[in-house]
């Protein structure tokens, strides 16, 4: 807050006040025509003049009764001249010549507290007003030195104190002008006490008794509250009357970073961009790299990716060493790591890495290494440097790498494993980004799982949460749930409303393909095509992409032939927009076209191409292979692939193939054996396992 030019207007009434009553006296006792003079510039605001003329006055007449006046003028001239120095010089003349009894120490007292306030003279302030209140107490400058005084508390960090004080003076003053002033400096205070309700309860009726200028400042401190209670509808309410503020003011700007602010923090990125924009444009030094950054990550979210990265160099180039300078180098390093620009990544952060960064923030980049290892499909280093930051003593350092073990569990294909770390990261600290993202990929294990409820329940509990930041993946999950427990009307629902909400950003391109689902089951294949193709063109690297791509091919090869699927899937391998991991699934789908058609060499080169790319696959890429040689003839090869399938649930596969392998070339024991392993394991081809064993035990099912 800038208390330097508070109380002017209070003080300067009562000063016209006095003032006037001088010229009443100064009239009936015929005043000389100099201070007439002088009296007439002051209350004109002629400062410059009054300066001058009170020079020559009190060299002319230094004993007149009028002189005390005088020098009191010119100090106050002095003042608002900004010559603060010269102005405690004449109040320091002024005190020299005063009789004990003389009305004006009041007054006096009180210009020398405020003008030292002001200048940060603090001490010398604080004994001013605290001698004013203590040899003046039914003064009219009493009240105001009682307010100076929570002021000085104010600046000096002591809010409690400063509070009781604005407090006492409210009540001793209801009613009065100065009681406003107290009232809304009590809710600053409790502001910064982070007392948020009170701040509310007291600024909310206090609104309506204010003019501007301090109507916006008081309904930036509402604003400012409510953010702190997370209630960014009304905070944004508090910020637009600030803004509307007759004269533009400190506030009223200071109210556009807010709305700003509030809107991003609420997920409201287009309220918050315009807000911003109109905030930069005004070119104001204070918090402008937190506006470029709020910025810039608004931008992100609505799918203006370029400007948003634009931005964020920009507060690295601007502001190296402030905290956000971090967040948005790694920002950048993700949107590298988006497009597989690798190089670039590791340079920025190694340029960061020469910076004044502390611990956390060596740690934060180091992870961002581990990550780009990951992404290349280096699973031991990225492991290695999770497995480092995990033992860090900074909680946000291990949370982050717990989420980081639990992404590499998942590229391995390891769900039960991924799924306990992600659990345990996110239970470290529930309402951190970290967390929000670990507890999404919670609900995709349990997507994946067909564990539908827990999924939803995790996706909702993530669009509630705006602050999260991955409202968009959890609505497009959620809308997928739904899809998937066959309640087709709530998922067209919800993807169209995204659409509708959202047109032409890349969240509502990936919407596309989940309604390309729906059209390919009614029929509408030409549809479908066309939201496939609006997938992969706006949103390429998006993980829908991949699945449009795949989808378009099984439309292709029901329309025309298998082999056109597989050379339309082959030339999207040469695309620079189509990253490894799709390339993985790519391949694999290739493999599984060329075992229909019966190419088997074809199709096992093609799984293991997936395999090397994307270990998430080797389960199922495994098991194809063990098929392909079945289906071959070559039955030892594949029981021998079969055996050694990871990744559950095609372990499980794998043996039941196996077993019935072995029956078919009546190594019956060893069927039997697996059978019994299995009849164990709780899965879902339990059915089947219990029929194959009773067949091989002379026995029926249900003897079994």
């Amino acid at each position: 807050m800038n208390l330097r030019r508070m109380g002017w207007r209070h003080s300067l009434a009562v000063v016209f006040f006095v003032t006037g009553v001088a010229l009443r006296q100064a009239a009936a006792l015929e005043v000389t025509e100099a201070y007439a003079a002088l009296q007439h510039a002051f209350l004109r605001e002629e400062f410059q003049a009054v300066a001058t003329l009170a020079q020559t006055f009190l060299v002319e007449h230094p004993d007149a009764p009028e002189a005390p006046r005088v020098r009191l003028w010119q100090a106050l001239s002095l003042d608002r001249l900004e010559r603060s120095a010269e102005a405690l010089e004449a109040l320091d003349g002024l005190r020299a010549r005063l009789t004990p009894d003389d009305p004006l120490w009041a007054e006096l007292l009180y210009w020398e507290g405020d003008i030292c306030r002001r200048t940060f003279q603090m001490m010398r302030s604080k004994l001013a007003f605290q001698r004013l209140l203590e040899r003046y107490p039914d003064s009219s400058w009493a009240p105001m030195a009682q307010l100076g005084l929570g002021l000085i508390y104010a600046h000096q960090q002591a809010f409690e104190l400063a509070r009781q004080r604005f407090h006492q003076l409210a009540l001793q003053k209801a009613g009065s002008p100065i009681a406003l002033d107290a009232r809304l400096y009590e809710g600053f205070c409790n502001l910064r006490l982070a007392r948020f309700q009170e701040t509310v309860n007291i600024l909310q009726p206090l609104l309506e008794q204010l003019e501007d200028p301090t109507e916006a400042q008081a309904a930036f401190y509402l604003g400012e509250a409510l953010t702190g209670l997370e209630r960014y509808g009304p905070a944004i309410d508090a910020y637009r009357q600030a803004t509307k503020s007759a004269e533009p003011s400190t506030w009223s700007r200071l109210a556009l970073f807010g709305a700003g602010w509030a809107g991003f923090r609420a997920g409201r990125c287009d309220e918050s961009i315009e807000a911003f924009e109109r905030y930069l444009s005004l070119q104001i030094p204070d918090h402008r790299t937190e506006a470029l950054f709020a910025q810039a990550s608004c931008l992100s979210q609505v799918g203006r990716q370029r400007e948003a990265l634009s931005l964020f160099g920009q507060v690295i180039d601007r502001d190296p060493d402030h905290p956000l300078a971090l967040e948005s180098g790694l920002i950048l390093v993700d949107a590298y790591r988006q497009q597989e620009r690798f190089t670039p990544a590791r340079q920025l952060l190694h340029t960061m890495l020469r910076r004044r960064l502390d611990a956390r923030g060596r740690a934060h980049v180091q992870l961002r290494l581990g990550a780009i290892a990951l992404d290349q499909g280096n699973a031991a280093q990225a492991q290695t440097v999770y497995q480092l930051a995990a033992a860090s003593v900074d909680p946000t350092i291990r949370q982050a790498a717990l989420s980081g073990l639990g992404d590499i569990q998942i590229f391995l294909g390891n769900l039960d494993e991924a799924q306990r770390l992600y659990e345990e990261a996110a239970k470290r600290s529930e309402h951190t980004p970290v967390a929000m993202r670990a507890t999404y990929q919670l609900g995709r294990i349990h997507l994946q799982r067909r564990a539908f409820d827990k999924a939803a329940a995790i996706f909702r509990q993530l669009v509630e949460r705006p602050t999260a930041g991955l409202v968009d993946d959890a609505r497009l999950a959620l809308a997928l749930t739904s899809l998937n427990q066959g309640e087709t009307n709530a998922a067209r629902a919800a993807l169209e409303a995204i659409r509708g909400q959202r047109p032409g950003s890349v969240v509502a391109a990936r919407a596309a393909y989940y309604l390309a689902l729906l059209m390919l089951e009614r029929g509408e294949e030409d549809a479908a095509e066309r939201l496939c193709r609006e997938t992969i063109a706006r949103a390429p690297r998006a993980e829908e992409a991949a699945d449009a791509r795949l989808l378009l091919a099984d439309v292709l090869a029901r329309r025309t032939s298998v082999r056109d699927a597989m050379g339309w899937l082959k030339e999207s391998l040469q695309s620079p927009n189509v990253p490894w991991r799709h390339r993985a699934r790519i391949a694999k789908r290739i493999g599984d076209f060329a075992r229909e058609e019966g190419a088997y060499v074809e199709a096992i080169r093609w799984y293991d191409e997936a395999m090397r790319l994307l270990p998430s696959l080797r389960g199922e890429a495994t098991y194809r292979t063990a098929s392909c040689y079945e289906d071959g003839g070559d039955h030892e090869l594949a029981m021998r692939w079969y055996q050694a399938v990871p990744q559950p649930p095609w372990t499980i596969r794998g043996q039941l193939a196996l077993a019935k392998l072995l029956e078919r070339h009546d190594r019956l024991r060893e069927a039997t054996a697996i059978y019994e392993l299995l009849a164990r394991e709780p899965i879902p081809e339990a059915a089947v396992v219990r029929e194959r064993l009773a067949a091989l035990r002379g026995a029926s099912p249900n003897e079994e």
